[in-house]
Parts: structure tokens; C-alpha cells; sequence
């Protein structure tokens, strides 16, 4: 499987990049005011040990009342499943996370 180097994701021409915005946009409150940053896309292991196709980042957005929020995120590749972290210790987006892009 070809990845593309970090210099190469960082770019905003690359599909996937984009489906994973647009993926991990809509799961905020104001998907319009998204902004990301630190995007890294790599193979990396699950909690089974098996590689996957994962981008890691984090995403910063507004909130319905104007305030500003910034989160880390996980995006699934291959399931086109993003995984927003929301702060619970014991959630599945933060367990995700923590296990496969730290």
C-alpha cells in the first residue's frame, strides 16, 4: 500500500484528506467553522495489533453559543469513520484515539 509521506498529507489536494474533513466536520456543533491542524496520516496498529490506515489530527470549531472548542480526532480510513474526541476519559472516540494515535 502506497502512503503518502507527511509533506504530502499535509496538502489539501490529497481525497482522502478531504473526505476526512468533511467526515469529522459534521460531527461538531458548526461544521462550517472547522479548522485543522497537525494532520498526520500513517499505517498504524489497532488495539489487535493490525495496521490501519489512520489520519490523527485535531480540529478546532465553534460552538452554538459562539464559544470556541478544540478537539483531537481519529479518522478510520478504509471504515470512513472519524472519532472526535469529546473530553470523557471512557469514551469510544477518546479510548480510540489514545490507543492508536499516541
Amino acid at each position: 500500500m502506497n502512503v503518502p509521506t507527511p509533506e504530502h498529507a499535509a496538502g489539501t489536494a490529497d481525497p482522502v484528506l478531504t473526505k476526512a474533513k468533511v467526515t469529522i466536520a459534521a460531527q461538531i456543533e458548526d461544521p462550517g467553522s472547522a479548522e485543522f491542524s497537525d494532520m498526520k496520516r500513517a499505517m498504524r496498529k489497532n488495539t489487535f495489533g493490525r495496521a490501519v490506515d489512520t489520519i490523527c489530527g485535531r480540529v478546532k470549531g465553534r460552538t452554538a453559543s459562539g464559544g470556541e472548542t478544540g478537539r483531537p480526532f481519529l479518522y478510520l480510513v478504509k471504515e470512513d469513520e472519524a472519532y472526535v474526541v469529546d473530553g470523557k476519559s471512557g469514551s469510544a472516540a477518546s479510548t480510540a484515539y489514545r490507543n492508536i494515535c499516541k
